[in-house]
C-alpha cells in the first residue's frame, strides 16, 4: 500500500517545503508492519546539513501523549485510575490549597483546571529543576507564566483549557507513582520498548543535539532561540519523524488487540473523546487523554492523534487512522513569526501527513505539476530597519510571551541567519537585530509596556508585518490573547 504514497510523496515534498519556505521537511509513514520515510531539504541552512527522516528535534507537545502512555501503564499496574483524585497520587500539599479537585483523567484531557499556556522555557544552560519542584514551585507562585503572570494559574476545573502545565502536572504524577525521574521511567518504558533509539526527555540532564529550527520573515530564516523546557513532561521530548512513527506503528498494533505499551483497552481509553475541544473551520474535534481527536462521525476516516509546536522553529503533525491501518508523523524547522500560528492546512507537515492519509485510500492522483522543489517563497529583503524590527519581535515572543530572563545569544542567531531563496542578504544587520531584542527584553515581560513598543514601531513595520504573512498589521499579536491586553 506504501509504494505509491512514497512515491509521490517523495515527489512532493521538495514543492511542499518551497511554497511553504520551509527549510527542511520529513516524513514516516508506517503499517502495522512497515514504515517508510522521505525528506527534502536542510536540517541547517548555513552549514548545509540534510533533513532526513532520522534527524532529531524538540517535538514539543508530541511530548503529551507519551506522558499520557505512562500514566496507563502505572494504572494498569493498579496504581492509579482515570477517577482517582490528583492529591491522592503526588507528595501532600504539592499543589497547595489553591487548586481545586480535579482527577488525572481530567488533567490528561486538559480539563484539570489550568490555564492555557503555551510553555515554559529557559536557557538551555539554566539549572535543571525536577518536575515535582517545579510543579510545587508554580502552585506557590499562583500565576500563568506568560507576560510576567497577568492571569491565575488555577481555574475552574471541568472546561477544556489546553495546558502543557496540567500535563505537566500528570507527569509528576508519574514520577512520584513510579518512584524514579519521569525522564528515566518513559525512556525505559516507552522509548526503548518501542524501539526509539534516538529519543530522549530535554530534561536539563543532557544536549540532545539535533536540527536548527527557523523563526521566518518571508523567506528570511533566523535561527529560533535555543530553549529548554521546565514543563519537560508536557513539552520537552526530542524525537525524530522515523522514531516516532516507531511509536505510533506500536500503537496501530494495539488497535488490532496485541498489547503492546499499554493494553488495548488502555488505548480504547486513551481515544475515547471526553470534551469537545476548539476546532479550525469548523470541523469537530475531540480532547481523549493526551490526545487529539477527530470527530468520530467520520467513521473509516476517523483518526487520532497530536499537533505539536516548539517555539521558535518547529511545527509537528502526527496521525493514527486506526481502520485503515495507517499512521503518518511529518516535522518541519520552521516558525512563521510574523503569522505566529502554523495551521495544519498550511504547514509543510501538516499537508504531508493529511495528503499520505488521503493518498494511501485513494491513491495519488495520476498527474502530479512539476516539483523542481525551487523556493517559492517570497518577502521583502532584509534592511536595517526591518532587521531591527525581527529583533523587537523575537525578544517580545522570548522574554515577554515564554519569560526568559537572560540575554539570548544574538550574535550566534544572527550568523545563522539565511535567504532560503538564495536572496539579497545585503541589508542584513546583525547589531540592529540584536539592539531588537535588547529593546523588548528592557520592558519584558511587561504586556502593556510591550504593546507600547509595538506600536512605536510604527505603520511602516505593520505594513512589513503584512508582506511577511502576517494575519493583522500588529507586531505584538499574542499580546490580547495571553495577557488580555488590548490589541
Amino acid at each position: 500500500m506504501l509504494d505509491d504514497v512514497m512515491a509521490a510523496l517523495d515527489t512532493v515534498l521538495p514543492r511542499l517545503a518551497a511554497v511553504t519556505g520551509t527549510p527542511g521537511v520529513a516524513v514516516a509513514v508506517a503499517t502495522s508492519d512497515d514504515l517508510r520515510t522521505a525528506a527534502t531539504g536542510f536540517a541547517d541552512l548555513a552549514a548545509r546539513t540534510p533533513m532526513t527522516a532520522g534527524t532529531v528535534a524538540p517535538a514539543g507537545s508530541l511530548t503529551k501523549p507519551v506522558t499520557g502512555l505512562a500514566f496507563m501503564q502505572l494504572a494498569e499496574a493498579g496504581m492509579a485510575g482515570l477517577d482517582t483524585p490528583v492529591d491522592q497520587v503526588l507528595p501532600a500539599g504539592l499543589r497547595g490549597r489553591s487548586a481545586a479537585p480535579a482527577t488525572t483523567a481530567m488533567l490528561a484531557a486538559h480539563q484539570g483546571g489550568y490555564s492555557g499556556d503555551i510553555i515554559t522555557a529557559v536557557a538551555p544552560t539554566a539549572p535543571a529543576e525536577p518536575i515535582l519542584g517545579y510543579v510545587r514551585r508554580r502552585h506557590e507562585t499562583g500565576r500563568a507564566v506568560e507576560y510576567g503572570g497577568t492571569r491565575p494559574l488555577v481555574t475552574a476545573p471541568g472546561d477544556y483549557s489546553y495546558s502543557s502545565f496540567g500535563v505537566g502536572v500528570l507527569g509528576g504524577v508519574v514520577e512520584h507513582l513510579a518512584g524514579e525521574p519521569y525522564a528515566a521511567r518513559v525512556g525505559r518504558e516507552v522509548f526503548a520498548a518501542a524501539g526509539m533509539a534516538d529519543t530522549g526527555i530535554d530534561d536539563g540532564t543532557g544536549n540532545t543535539g539535533g536540527a536548527t529550527g527557523y523563526a521566518a520573515f518571508g523567506d528570511w530564516c533566523l535561527p529560533s532561540p535555543p530553549l529548554r523546557t521546565a514543563a519537560f513532561p508536557g513539552v520537552g521530548m526530542h524525537t525524530s519523524a522515523a522514531d516516532f512513527a516507531r511509536l505510533l506503528q506500536s500503537l496501530l498494533r494495539t488497535t488490532r488487540g496485541e498489547p503492546g505499551l499499554v493494553a488495548p483497552d488502555s488505548l480504547a481509553a486513551m481515544v475515547r473523546p471526553r470534551v469537545a475541544r476548539p476546532s479550525p473551520h469548523g470541523v469537530r474535534s475531540f480532547s481523549g487523554l493526551t490526545l487529539e481527536l477527530a470527530d468520530p462521525e467520520l467513521g473509516e476516516d476517523w483518526w487520532w492523534g497530536h499537533t505539536a509546536a516548539f517555539p521558535w522553529g518547529f511545527w509537528w503533525e502526527a496521525r493514527v487512522w486506526p481502520h485503515r491501518d495507517l499512521a503518518a508523523v511529518a516535522v518541519g524547522n520552521r516558525w512563521d513569526m510574523a503569522r505566529f500560528h502554523n495551521p495544519a492546512t498550511r504547514s509543510a507537515p501538516g499537508l504531508a501527513v493529511e495528503w499520505a492519509g488521503r493518498w494511501a485510500v485513494s491513491g495519488p492522483p495520476s498527474k502530479l505539476p512539476d516539483m523542481d522543489g525551487r523556493p517559492r517563497w517570497t518577502g521583502p529583503r532584509p534592511t536595517p530597519e526591518s532587521s531591527h524590527w525581527m529583533g523587537v519581535l523575537v525578544g517580545e515572543r522570548t522574554h515577554g510571551l515564554l519569560g526568559v530572563p537572560g540575554r539570548l545569544p544574538v550574535t550566534a542567531m544572527a550568523a545563522g541567519a539565511r535567504s532560503l531563496g538564495g536572496g539579497d542578504a545585503d541589508g542584513w544587520d546583525p547589531d540592529a537585530f540584536g539592539r531588537g531584542v535588547d529593546q523588548a527584553r528592557a520592558v519584558a515581560p511587561d504586556p502593556a509596556a510591550l504593546g507600547v513598543l509595538g506600536r512605536e514601531l510604527g505603520p511602516a513595520a505593520a505594513l512589513w508585518m503584512l508582506e511577511c504573512g502576517a494575519a493583522a498589521a500588529d507586531v505584538t499579536m499574542p499580546v490580547g490573547f495571553y495577557a488580555g491586553a488590548p490589541r
